[in-house]
Order: C-alpha cells, then structure tokens, then sequence
C-alpha cells in the first residue's frame, strides 16, 4: 500500500516512502508473486493489480505539490479520504492469512480493526519505519536501519517488549542502474539535503568558509535567507533527475546531518555514483558509511576539515560496491525472507 502524499515512483528523491512502495510493489512483483498495489493512479508501480486511492487532483487539493521550497505537509483530511478509500478494496479483495504492507504508518490505525474483524489471520506490517512513530495497531514492524530500530525501542520502554514480530529491512529506494558509477570527478564537494539545520546546512557552510579555495554546491528544498552563504558556494535548489549528473560528478558528497538520521539515502546514491561520503558518526550512516572505505564519518569539525583533504584516498569502486548492497536487486531477498518466516498460523508454528 502506497503512502497518501505522492504517488508510488522513482521521480520523488525527496520521499523515500514513495520510491520505496515503488520498489518493494514492483520486485515482489517481478518475483512472481501476487502483488494488489493499493495508491495513487499515477504510480508506476508494477503489480497484479492496481486499486485506485487518489489521483492527481486529490494530490493538488490536500498535498504539496510544489516541492521546490516545502519539504512536504501531511493532510489529516487528505489522509482520512485516502486510508479509507484503501480500507474499502480491502474489504472487497483480502482473503484470509493475506500480508497486507503499508508503508505509512498511519495507515494502519484507519484499516486494522475492521479488517481483523473480517479476516482470519491477516497481519499488516509497518512497512518502512524511518520515522519516530511505529504503529501500535500491529505486531509486525520493519525498520529502515538497527539504529532507528533501538532508537524506537528506547522511546518505547521497558513496559513494551513485543518485538518478536520485527525486523531491519534498509529501504529498498534505489537499483543498480540508478546512479552511473564514474571514477573521473570534477572538482566540488556537495551537500544535497533539506535546507534545514538539521541536516546539518550550518556545519556544511562553515567546511566551505574553511576551504575558501575549493567549490562547494548547495542543493535541496527550503529556504536559505537565514544563512549566510560563502562566495566559494553555488545554489542549485532542489535536484530530481538531474540529481544523478551532480552526484555522479561530485569529489564527495558532505551529510552533516545533527540528528540520528533513520537511514540516510544520499550515503547509498552517492555510493552508486562512485561518491565517497562524509558524514556524522551517528544513526543510520553508522551501518552505511565505512569510515576510510567508502568515506569518512565525523564528530569534530577537525573530523570534516581531514575528511576533505584525504578524500582522494577513496576509491570509487570501493563506494559503487558497498553500496550495491543497499540496492532493491539485493534487499528483495530480504524482504521475501521475512514475509516467509511471519506467514505462520501462530508463534510456535514450526516450518
């Protein structure tokens, strides 16, 4: 089941939920499985069938559609219309013991007490958790790294112990053929994030002020007019496809990011494009980024500064390869291996 903001496609990097649903519908699909895509009429999605929630003109009265300076707003309107309409196929297509996955959490709040109901041994999985909130209406849960997974059992507390269910799936938001891996780079660093403190815009602007010399791009969605831009820095704004052209090209990709990112997708698309990284040493980019492998990951602004002046020792294979492990070719195996050990009558169900 896709997600009520954007339709279920390649095209929206800045929706990880998106690509994801794109991703995961198609090679389960591909695989040979029977796969009912429940979403937008526009996703490109490809499944048994596709079960209309919403198209185009729905998109433009409750969501953002204009991306380039609002990352995206949720729509409790929007949303109560959405879910509902996917409750209503479900009702006319599920049988029992089907798996149903949503990868919008609050999805399943709308959908679960009523299907239960109806259905013997159904079980809905949150899907793709690379948030904060995993839903409380189902047992089964699949994060996006082992760090949010822990993060979100600590928030949780000793009072919740039900993980038997769960699992670490890395978001399946990328192919092989994504990114072209290219060894000859030209010479800038890149920051390619939400122009939020945050994602660490601060720090990237103060490694540029530090290197007056060198080239810095700035690129994503947001608003700059609270910081102060170096003259050795050029805006972009927000890349979609040509994303690929600035990440291919880039000496490294800079993801100073303040908070524990729930996985970090820019450490995968710049792997694939032969791109070393440097990052924070924290969240999902802990299980990403190999520090002196694939790039570097940085607690202190010495970190950074070393970090820029050995990135030539990086090498773009080394990336490429790492990051072929995150890829939708690889994690479908994953995926597969899960809905197979959770497809039991019960708990002590044997194989």
């Amino acid at each position: 089941m896709g997600g009520a903001r954007n339709p279920s496609t390649t095209k929206m990097p800045m929706d990880p939920y998106s690509m994801v649903s794109y991703y995961l519908t198609t090679y389960l699909h591909r695989n040979g499985h029977e796969v009912h895509y429940y979403g937008y009429k526009e996703s490109e999605v490809e499944c048994t069938k596709k079960w209309e929630c919403g198209d185009s003109t729905f998109l433009e009265q409750y969501y953002v559609t204009k991306p380039e300076k609002t990352h995206w707003v949720d729509s409790q309107d929007g949303n109560k219309i959405f879910f509902e309409k996917a409750r209503e196929h479900l009702l006319s297509n599920c049988l029992d013991n089907d798996i149903i996955l949503c990868m919008w959490s609050p999805q399943i709040a709308v959908i679960s007490n009523l299907l239960n109901s109806k259905f013997n041994g159904l079980k809905i999985v949150d899907g793709h958790i690379g948030h904060r909130l995993p839903s409380t209406h189902t047992p089964y849960h699949v994060y996006a790294s082992h760090a949010n997974r822990h993060f979100n059992y600590g928030m949780q507390g000793e009072s919740h112990e039900n993980y038997w269910f769960d699992t670490t799936i890395y978001p399946m938001a990328n192919s092989l053929s994504s990114f072209k891996c290219i060894k000859k780079k030209k010479d800038y660093f890149l920051f390619m994030a939400r122009l939020q403190e945050n994602k660490g815009l601060s720090i990237f602007l103060q490694i540029a002020a530090h290197f007056p010399d060198k080239k810095f791009i700035l690129a994503g969605q947001g608003e700059l007019s609270k910081f102060t831009i170096p003259p050795n820095v050029e805006f972009v704004g927000l890349l979609l496809e040509n994303r690929k052209e600035y990440l291919e090209n880039a000496r490294a990709v800079i993801s100073p990011s303040h908070y524990a990112e729930p996985f970090g997708l820019t450490a995968i698309e710049a792997g694939l494009s032969g791109t070393p990284i440097i990052s924070t040493d924290h969240g999902g980019y802990s299980e990403t980024v190999v520090d002196g492998y694939n790039g570097f990951r940085c607690s202190f602004f010495n970190d950074f500064v070393n970090a820029i002046n050995n990135i030539d020792k990086i090498k773009s294979k080394d990336c490429r390869s790492h990051a072929e492990k995150f890829t939708a070719e690889s994690l479908i195996n994953d995926w597969e291996i899960y809905l197979d050990r959770i497809n039991r009558d019960t708990w002590y169900s044997l194989d």
